[in-house]
């Protein structure tokens, strides 16, 4: 995918960003405050490992405990004092200039919304800022009435992703280019007209008004007048499931008929036109377009507003389902969506384009729910992740693997790049030091159940057989029966698919059922499964692009048997969830149900670890984690719905869970465990260690020494610059190593943006050498020599991350020209006319010579 290789910088910035004088010196004094209070719990910490009396170190602790009670305190004061100041202010709030710095930079991809903004350049764009909540009251003023930058150009609030808004973050746009775009965004469907007809619920409307924000490249030569929408393929589908009322409680196993959407999210594109199945954007359209010939089930078929279309004579190329529409009842017809979209030159993009078969991993949520596992099974299914980890320094495929080094990564930097055209690559001291780290995390991440299948993650998509009968010819005729399904990338038999989060027991074990019919519809390398069992009730999934890991009994035999086993008396859950109810669009609103977002999302994880708590306990209760499940959707809906369950009735039931310390196993997992340059800082408590299935891993997963034996011949490091002859310059020296030891100090602290941050940190490098020396390839020379030639360094990150282009096109240029030794065969790069040897195997020749030399003189000395 294109877009995922350019990128814009804007800032991301906090509520605190707009305070004004009086607030910001009050925030000021709580952040000193809390600074200086860790540092006193740092210090009560070091008094442990100190030499002091036990009297001394009483008295010690004991001054410092005064002190932390007397900042928490003044703290607490601070507060509220800087909440009476925020009920002072008055007036649009102005972003403070000085927050317009490079900490607080990050790197977006390219989307809808950047290529309409015409969003370029190397230096952070203005146009759109994402702000992040800290205080409501903040959040609130600029939610209804914008702000200023100091120039007084105005912003107003945009939207807000589903990701953004799991962070408490929306974006702003600036007031004068919303005006002049906002058409081409919204397909001309303005507030006024969308309030006129009824009004829309606030969080749907604003995440569907985000979805030009998704990470994506446009589709070329696309042509609105060759796509409908049609109604999609609503189903009832009776089998045995645990109903749940969510008024007494009560669960019962019972045969009922469950409504479901067969489609939900999924239409059609032929494949003529992508043999590939992807995820689409149009304003208001988003979903999975699935590769399919539709043409063969016949050509007349209405749309959603009952217009009769010809697919074969109007020239028809994609079919889009309703649940894929999502403001269809505010336009007329779908010519008036046509109309309005071509009018004001609106674009369609696609994202997530079909990958390349790629390796699977099973995570803790999977396996945790399988609870009746023996050591030996364990044993076996982790033996593969086992045998990476062995192997890590040793073994080159291994290592290119675990670095990420492999043709299926599509997201390749241009070291991984680097490794793969030239392995030798390994051998160097800054690939050890990055295979170190990662074999940390590759043990690290095993412990906590990520563990290496025979799989892999793929687009899911329904029986669109039987959609298409239906939508043609009026009765669903079904090419794949109850409990099969289609995946041509494995053997016929067995398979399970999973689908994260994984909370329930949802292993969903279905019979691969191939043949000449199925092969002929179904040519993408995606899963398709039945429409008349409830699989997508069971894994919780929709179509609308929802990637599952498949596996094999064929592949992953031990494991599907565990899952077999575990899965005997299972059935989906089910419960009524209350719906979402429209609401007038305006700025009051807008606040409250972000406000109510943002409420519900921490919830959200916490009933999540509450499920991991029950599997991971020593008797694990199946209705506590039924119940935690359906809870757990309850919050996720209340954004859109401000419907809460009433839980009373099983509080007392859920407590000793809620109560309880995470899985022992949760010590490994670097995103609960805070790291400050390289130390735990904050470890997150866990309760002692049982027989659970993910627990048991942690004597299972080895974590030895790596022993580094040289892979893939040897490395010369001259392959990677312009000019193997450069002379160093002091200057890009000393600018360099200044840049990379303060690159931290640039990087934004927050935890959700410092990987974005970091792009902008390395192009920032760069750009800041190139004012030293302008030419990017002597200044790559530079460093090349001075890292590897001179110093040896086990850190390069900085230049790869900032001349890694350079580098990739110097090695591309190199390897063709390269020669190859005449005594070991490696590629290396000539430096004196006659040469036929790398300069390793030359040093050995001439020390055999001398030996010869001077063994030779000596018997003639003797003579």
């Amino acid at each position: 995918m294109t877009n995922l290789s350019k990128q814009v910088f804007i800032y991301s910035l906090g509520t605190f960003s707009f305070h004004d004088d009086e607030e910001n010196k009050i925030f000021k004094k709580m952040q000193n405050l809390k600074g200086y209070k860790k540092r006193l719990s740092q210090m009560k910490s070091n008094l442990n490992s100190s030499e002091l009396s036990k009297k001394d170190l009483k008295e010690a602790k004991r001054k410092i405990n005064d002190e932390i009670k007397q900042v928490n305190q003044e703290v607490t004061k601070l507060k509220l004092d800087l909440y009476e100041a925020f009920d002072k202010h008055e007036g649009t709030r102005t972003l403070r200039q000085e927050e317009l710095n490079k900490r607080n930079v990050i790197a977006v991809f390219d989307s809808v919304l950047t290529r309409t903004l015409e969003m370029e350049g190397n230096e952070p764009s203005e146009d759109i800022v994402i702000i992040q909540s800290y205080h409501f009251q903040v959040l609130e003023g600029l939610i209804k009435d914008g702000f200023y930058n100091s120039k007084g150009e105005k912003y107003i609030f945009f939207s807000g992703s589903a990701g953004q808004i799991r962070q408490k973050k929306g974006v702003w746009i600036k007031e004068t280019l919303w005006n002049t775009y906002k058409d081409t965004l919204t397909c001309g469907l303005d507030i006024a007209e969308i309030n006129e007809k009824g009004g829309c619920n606030i969080n749907k409307y604003l995440s569907y008004k985000a979805l030009i924000n998704s990470a994506s490249e446009e589709i070329k030569d696309f042509d609105i007048n060759k796509c409908i929408v049609v109604d999609d393929m609503e189903l009832t589908v009776n089998d045995e499931v645990d109903y749940i009322n969510r008024d007494t409680f009560e669960i019962e196993r019972q045969s009922m008929d469950v409504p479901i959407t067969a489609t939900d999210g999924v239409g059609m594109i032929l494949p003529s036109i992508s043999k590939k199945n992807f995820m689409v954007r149009l304003p208001w359209i988003k979903g999975l377009l699935a590769s399919y010939d539709f043409t063969k089930h016949g050509n007349k078929v209405k749309d959603i507003y009952n217009r009769e279309w010809d697919v074969i004579d109007d020239q028809i190329e994609i079919i889009f389902t309703k649940s894929q529409f999502k403001m269809h009842s505010y336009f007329e017809s779908w010519d008036d969506y046509k109309e309005r979209f071509e009018k004001y030159n609106c674009q369609a993009a696609k994202l997530n384009e079909e990958d390349d078969f790629n390796d699977g991993k099973l995570s803790y949520q999977m396996l945790q729910s399988l609870v009746n596992v023996t050591d030996e099974e364990l044993e076996n299914i982790a033996s593969s992740t086992i045998e990476d980890i062995r192997k890590i320094g040793e073994d080159q495929e291994v290592m290119l693997k675990v670095l990420g080094a492999t043709e299926t990564n599509e997201r390749k930097r241009s070291f991984q790049n680097a490794l793969l055209m030239y392995p030798q690559l390994l051998n160097d001291a800054h690939s050890k030091e990055t295979i170190k780290t990662k074999k940390k995390a590759l043990v690290n991440d095993a412990r906590t159940g990520k563990l290496n299948v025979n799989g892999a993650f793929t687009f899911i998509i329904p029986d669109l057989y039987s959609f298409c009968e239906m939508l043609f010819k009026g009765e669903a005729k079904s090419l794949l029966k109850k409990n099969e399904v289609y995946y041509r990338k494995h053997e016929e038999g067995m398979v399970s698919i999973l689908r994260s989060p994984h909370l329930y027991r949802e292993w969903g074990i279905k019979n691969n059922v191939l043949d000449a019919q199925k092969e002929e519809y179904f040519q993408t390398d995606a899963i398709y499964v039945s429409n008349e069992d409830l699989l997508s009730k069971l894994i919780q999934c929709d179509f609308d692009g929802d990637k599952v890991l498949v596996l094999s009994e064929h592949k992953d035999s031990t494991l599907l048997e565990i899952a077999q086993r575990n899965m005997h008396g299972i059935v989906p859950l089910y419960y009524k969830m209350e719906k979402a109810k429209p609401q007038e669009i305006n700025g009051n609103n807008i606040y409250a149900g972000l406000k109510a977002a943002f409420d519900s999302n921490g919830a959200i994880g916490e009933y999540s670890n509450n499920v991991t708590k029950v599997w991971n306990s020593e008797n694990v209760n199946l209705d506590a984690i039924r119940y935690f499940c359906m809870i757990c959707n309850f919050e996720i809906d209340y954004a859109k719905t401000l419907f809460h369950l009433n839980t009373e009735k099983i509080d007392e039931e859920l407590k000793q869970y809620i109560n309880a310390n995470l899985p022992h196993f949760f010590a490994y997992d670097k995103r609960k465990n805070k790291k400050n340059k390289g130390k735990v800082v904050k470890k997150v408590k866990v309760e002692d260690s049982n027989t659970s299935t993910v627990n048991r891993l942690e004597d299972i997963i080895p974590n030895k020494r790596i022993n580094f034996q040289k892979v893939a011949g040897r490395f010369d490091y001259r392959l990677l610059m312009r000019d193997k002859k450069v002379v160093l310059d002091t200057v890009i020296i000393e600018k360099y190593t200044e840049l990379d030891q303060n690159k931290k100090d640039l990087i934004k602290i927050d935890e959700t943006s410092k990987k974005k941050g970091k792009l902008y940190i390395y192009q920032y490098i760069r750009d800041e050498l190139l004012k030293v020396n302008d030419d990017p390839y002597y200044v790559t020379d530079v460093l090349i020599e001075y890292l590897y030639g001179v110093k040896d360094s086990k850190y390069k990150d900085s230049l790869w991350e900032s001349f890694g282009d350079i580098i990739e096109e110097n090695l591309t240029r190199n390897l063709i020209e390269a020669k190859e030794c005449e005594d070991c065969g490696d590629k290396y790069r000539k430096t004196k006319k006659r040469q036929v040897r790398c300069e390793g195997c030359q040093k050995k020749r001439d020390r055999e010579n001398s030996r010869l030399r001077m063994q030779k003189k000596r018997k003639n000395d003797s003579a």
